[in-house]
């Protein structure tokens, strides 16, 4: 049985498969059988001593244009994965 892994990135729409290494670890998570949910900083919460966060179930793939899939939005409580990946890009300088 694989692990359970959260991902908190950007939006995987904007990313460039060929050279986001966060891409490239979900790649490679997910070929050894891990399952994955991904979410962005902005659906993180604390509340009531509980760390949560609006996540999707999410299948990747090497194939621009059409590199991933996801399941509906549902609030998971982060203590509940085995692995909890933080890989938000640092803001661009204007």
């Amino acid at each position: 049985m694989g692990l359970s892994v959260a991902m908190q990135m950007d939006p995987l729409d904007g990313i460039d498969i060929d050279a986001d290494s966060s891409f490239a670890i979900m790649l490679e998570a997910q070929s050894r059988g891990h399952a994955l949910v991904h979410f962005g900083p902005q659906n993180l919460s604390y509340e009531d001593g509980l760390i949560s966060a609006w996540v999707r179930d999410v299948e990747v793939r090497r194939e621009k244009g059409n590199h991933f899939s996801m399941g509906e939005p549902r609030k998971a409580d982060l203590n509940g994965f085995d692995v909890v990946w933080m890989r938000q890009d640092p803001p661009c300088a204007p």
